[in-house]
């Protein structure tokens, strides 16, 4: 398991900040206390960052919780929470 930070997601895709090195070409992006799983395949990779595309596109509703999250490690313990407090603004 590797800890990383998503510095900018779609629905197809994510641009993901890690120091480590040797990321595999494919692999599962896990949010909250493993409650969500997406499966992603490397396309760019650089120094300290990859950019990666989905296997299968995100629903809109649930990227645009995400990009609005203001601390970076708030999904890492309980995504449920993140969606319930957003939950509102996205009616």
């Amino acid at each position: 398991m590797i800890k990383a930070v998503v510095v900018q997601i779609s629905e197809s895709g994510a641009r993901i900040r890690t120091s480590y090195s040797a990321v595999p070409d494919h692999f599962y992006v896990v949010l909250g206390n493993y409650e969500y799983f997406m499966g992603a395949t490397v396309f760019h990779r650089s120094k300290d960052e990859i950019e990666v595309e989905f296997i299968k596109p995100q629903p809109s509703r649930f990227v645009n919780v995400l990009s609005r999250v203001q601390f970076p490690l708030a999904t890492i313990h309980d995504l449920k929470s993140v969606l319930e407090a957003d939950q509102y603004r996205l009616s």
